[in-house]
C-alpha cells in the first residue's frame, strides 16, 4: 500500500485551512500536487533520516583548526546590532587568541555566531570602532602588556555592550 493512501489527514490543519476559505484550500491542494510532481521527477529529494533542513552550515572560522603554535595576541572586535523596535546595541570585545578565528569563536560564545561573523576584528591594539568608548587608558596599558606576552594570563576575554532604545 502506498504511504499517501494509508496516511490520515491532520484534523487541526484541515480545520485551519477550512477557516481560511475555499481559495486557501485550493491553493494548498495545488501546492501538494506540485510537491508530488517534484518528488516523482526527482527535482527535489526528501531529507535523509535525521537530517535537519534548517541546520545552517558553519562559518569557516567555526570549523578551522586552531593555530596552537602561533603567538597569542590581543584581538579587538566590534559589531553593531540594529533592530526595529529593539534599539541599537554595540558589542565590543578584546581577547587573547592565537588567530582571528579563535577570537571569533570566543566572541560567538557571548554574542552568537551571526554577530560574531559580522564583527570587524583587528589583531593588536589598532583602533577600531568604539574602542575609545570601551577601552580605558589603564585597560589599554594592560592589553599592551598582554599583546607583548608580558604577564599574560592563560586566558583573557573582555566584553562590553552599549545599548540604547529611543522613541
Amino acid at each position: 500500500m502506498r504511504k499517501q493512501q494509508s496516511s490520515k489527514p491532520s484534523e487541526s490543519l484541515a480545520a485551519h485551512f477550512a477557516r481560511k476559505g475555499e481559495d486557501a484550500v485550493a491553493e494548498l491542494q495545488a501546492t501538494m500536487e506540485r510537491a508530488r510532481e517534484m518528488l516523482v521527477s526527482g527535482e527535489v529529494q526528501p531529507n535523509g533520516e535525521g537530517e535537519n533542513p534548517f541546520d545552517v552550515p558553519p562559518y569557516d572560522w567555526e570549523v578551522s583548526e586552531p593555530q596552537s603554535d602561533a603567538t597569542r595576541r590581543i584581538y579587538l572586535g566590534s559589531v553593531s546590532d540594529l533592530a526595529t523596535g529593539q534599539g541599537h546595541s554595540v558589542h565590543f570585545a578584546a581577547g587573547l587568541a592565537h588567530d582571528e578565528d579563535e577570537f571569533r569563536r570566543q566572541l560567538a560564545a557571548h554574542i552568537g555566531h551571526v554577530l560574531a561573523n559580522g564583527a570587524k576584528v583587528n589583531r593588536g591594539l589598532e583602533e577600531i570602532s568604539f574602542s575609545k568608548t570601551f577601552v580605558s587608558p589603564s585597560l589599554h596599558q594592560t592589553l599592551e602588556k598582554f599583546d607583548q606576552g608580558r604577564d599574560a594570563p592563560a586566558g583573557f576575554f573582555y566584553l562590553g555592550r552599549w545599548h540604547e532604545n529611543r522613541f
